[in-house]
């Protein structure tokens, strides 16, 4: 008992002295536990000063997870100054011995700052609270892993460089960039290990979501009593000097609009999405497109129709965003980003009789990138046109971020 006591006192002294930033090396250090165990601690520190020239969505915010323009905007008196350290991230991986043969355990629990109930200025904003990311638990024979927690979708694909839109990404919601992370059951299985082109299998089935309907406030797509489902395969290759990824995923989910208690109104989403990357030397290119029908609550269709009822729910459209990238030298880089998103208007209003609020929605940054070892500053601008039932409405974004990855 004295010495378990001890190894928990060790390692709790251990994590005190990473957190408090001792330095690189305690912070990239591997704790060893017991029954040959370790734990390896990761993240980055991220801060963002930003002036912002008109109003982001309320449903996101101003800061680093500012993604389209507000359909409120001042007329006079348009830009605000304000600081942002929401996405600073802290991950703990566990790794454990083989228990089953060749199978070993594994877990994972990632946070950062965006969580809910920060409070309001002049003192709650300098207080953003902790959110869960990640919470899973793996089980691997290094080839085929089964994921039970809360992970990414696998619609959740590539992810546009920035230095202050990284929890909340370039064009979330907002330019084809979709996907969220759920629980679930999540299984990866390579197909052709050590082969010139790798592929992986993706299968997961994790739980509906979608907003409260009724007094029980369950979410429509848990009142389905379905989960959603999606599969996906991803691809590698080497190209001469160059490299090449991509990947294909299918989604496909249910959403009872009625809510518990009342039969009928189920409805139905679905989409496909391709995305892919090619890196060759200084340059990179990469982006994704999608299509589907009601995948709000994947934060498709500009983060719209969700289906919390029939009005809401019936909606379909595409999005896609691009993004190049060239190092000038080993530490500076620049690159532009460009993106959109269109929810088909027409179809929508013929088909609920009403005027789908956000119709268009374009997204184009900018970042000159610094890069030192572990230190990373970005100077970028981001702009964002969104063209509402009422008009067209823009907000534009000039930000410096410092990146420092434990």
């Amino acid at each position: 008992m004295r010495n378990r006591m001890a190894s928990w006192f060790g390692l709790a002294a251990t994590l005190v002295t990473t957190l408090g930033g001792a330095g690189q090396a305690a912070a990239q250090q591997q704790v060893k536990l017991s029954e040959g165990a370790t734990l390896t601690i990761s993240g980055f520190i991220n801060a963002t000063l930003f002036n912002d020239r008109g109003l982001f969505t309320g449903g996101f915010g101003q800061g680093q997870n500012a993604e389209w323009a507000d359909v409120t905007q001042p007329g006079l008196d348009q830009g605000h100054f304000d600081g942002d350290i929401r996405n600073t991230r802290i991950r703990f991986d566990f790794t454990g011995q083989p228990v089953i043969g060749k199978w070993a355990p594994k877990a994972t629990l990632e946070v950062d700052f965006f969580g809910q109930n920060q409070g309001l200025p002049p003192f709650g904003d300098e207080q953003p609270q902790l959110r869960d990311r990640f919470a899973f638990v793996d089980l691997s024979n290094g080839r085929t892993t089964l994921r039970i927690g809360q992970y990414w979708s696998p619609l959740f694909g590539e992810v546009p460089v920035s230095l202050t839109h990284i929890a909340f990404p370039l064009g979330y919601g907002a330019t084809g960039m979709v996907g969220w992370r759920f629980p679930g059951v999540f299984l990866y299985h390579d197909l052709r290990p050590g082969k010139p082109m790798t592929v992986q299998l993706q299968v997961a089935a994790f739980k509906g979501s979608g907003p409260g309907v009724g007094a029980s406030g369950v979410g429509s797509g848990e009142a389905s009593g379905v989960p959603q489902f999606e599969t996906r395969f991803n691809f590698a290759k080497r190209l001469g000097k160059a490299s090449w990824n991509g990947y294909v995923v299918y989604h496909v989910d249910n959403k009872d609009v009625n809510g518990v208690g009342v039969k009928g109104g189920q409805l139905n989403g679905w989409g496909v999405e391709t995305g892919h990357a090619v890196t060759s030397g200084k340059v990179t290119v990469h982006g994704n497109v999608y299509y589907g029908k009601n995948l709000g609550q994947q934060f498709g269709h500009i983060t719209q129709g969700a289906g919390s009822n029939s009005v809401q729910g019936r909606i379909q459209g595409w999005g896609a965003w691009a993004q190049a990238g060239y190092d000038f030298t080993p530490r500076w880089s620049f690159w532009l980003y460009y993106g959109m998103d269109q929810p088909d208007a027409a179809k929508y209003l013929q088909n609920n009789g009403v005027a789908l609020p956000r119709r268009l929605s374009h997204d184009t940054d900018g970042l000159i990138r610094f890069r030192a070892g572990r230190y990373a500053l970005g100077l970028e601008y981001f702009r964002a046109v969104t063209r509402w039932n009422v008009g067209t409405r823009t907000a534009d974004q000039y930000a410096l971020s410092v990146l420092y990855t434990l």
